[in-house]
């Protein structure tokens, strides 16, 4: 009896390993991109970066895990950030908002603000985005965030409709009002999920844009996507309106994306797409983590998981990446940012994994506590 009792806990415990993936190790992130100098900026910022990404020991190397207790507690230890609401009566009756934090830290001079597009059905009073909020004020960071309409329940939804994947209006009203409301910030976007495929597609629309947006970064969004939703003479065309695949070609500012190869939302198929548009165009960067998965990015510990996440810590390394990029180009003509840097400065990016499609071949940002 003992025997066949110890029988059934090995074979518990081999597919308790399997599913947690516990064979795995640490994988330095693989970065797609042509533009040499756009990276070196980044990793300058954030030379973390190009170092392997060390998940939760335990159960981190698991996506599906991953992604289920993002969905479950978001973060641990999770902050409440005090910020203002702002209140805006669309042209269609809806009623939409946005929660703008203000900075705690002064890390740089420069008045950066950081537009957050949560992820499906998400708000500001989302576990990870009061996290990275948090975290982003630690580091002299404005941000403002998105409640996208229908999402929160203490705002009533006033007009004939909620949010949507493809919709990104609501987003540019956002925007807009930033804008007017400090015109000579810096705007930096960011989105999450669905929220990345809005400030994509946001990007490249055929739309009027402030001239002070100085990047994106895009987190764990799928590209492609469809819905069932009234207005449309097939799916086919929905499809094509509401995927951001559709409008990179137009995006004319500097972009950086995010992706975990063990996303079970985002599955690997869908990546390669986002692989050939960063290695083939200039001021842009795809960031491919081996383990994370929708959101997740737990890092540090046995069980018990860090904080700050690594997905905290590398927006805010990119975000300051984008400002360096931005205030090296805005000090030189345009066409010396593309230039490469000089013979003696130091190759910042050699130990990095970097796939160019063409051979063309500082300090870290500190914890917030």
């Amino acid at each position: 009896m003992s025997t066949v009792l110890l029988a059934v806990v090995a074979v518990i415990l081999c597919v308790l390993f399997r599913i947690l993936n516990v064979n795995s190790q640490p994988q330095k992130p693989v970065i797609y991109g042509r533009d040499r100098n756009f990276i070196e900026n980044i990793l300058f910022v954030s030379p973390f970066l190009h170092e392997p990404y060390i998940p939760t020991r335990l159960w981190g190397f698991s996506g599906h895990v991953q992604t289920i207790l993002h969905s479950l507690i978001g973060r641990v230890r999770c902050p409440w950030p005090i910020g203002a609401r702002i209140s805006l009566v669309l042209p269609d009756k809806s009623t939409l908002t946005y929660d703008l934090y203000e900075p705690v830290g002064s890390e740089h001079q420069d008045d950066v603000t950081v537009a957050i597009c949560p992820g499906i059905g998400n708000t500001s009073e989302s576990v990870y985005i009061r996290t990275y909020v948090h975290y982003s004020q630690c580091h002299g960071y404005r941000c403002a965030v998105l409640n996208h309409i229908g999402a929160l329940n203490s705002v009533p939804v006033t007009g004939a409709r909620i949010f949507s994947y493809g919709h990104a209006d609501d987003y540019a009203y956002m925007i807009d009002n930033l804008t007017e409301r400090y015109p000579n910030s810096k705007l930096i976007l960011v989105g999450f999920s669905l929220g990345g495929n809005l400030i994509t597609k946001y990007l490249g629309e055929e739309r009027k844009r402030p001239s002070n947006i100085i990047g994106g970064i895009s987190i764990c969004q799928g590209y492609n996507a469809i819905e069932k939703v009234h207005g449309f003479e097939s799916v086919a065309d929905l499809y094509k309106w509401s995927s951001s695949a559709f409008y990179l070609h137009n995006i004319k500012t500097p972009m950086v994306f995010i992706n975990a190869r063990d996303d079970p939302i985002v599955p690997e198929p869908l990546l390669p797409l986002i692989r050939e548009f960063a290695s083939s165009h200039d001021k842009t960067m795809f960031l491919e983590i081996a383990h994370g998965g929708h959101l997740g990015f737990y890092e540090g510990g046995l069980i018990y998981a860090n904080p700050v996440t690594w997905l905290d810590r590398a927006l805010v390394g990119l975000a300051g990446g984008l400002l360096m990029a931005h205030d090296k180009c805005a000090a030189k003509d345009m066409a010396a940012c593309s230039e490469y840097p000089s013979e003696d400065e130091p190759d910042l990016i050699k130990s990095a994994t970097i796939v160019y499609r063409d051979p063309l071949d500082k300090k870290p940002q500190k914890a917030c506590s």
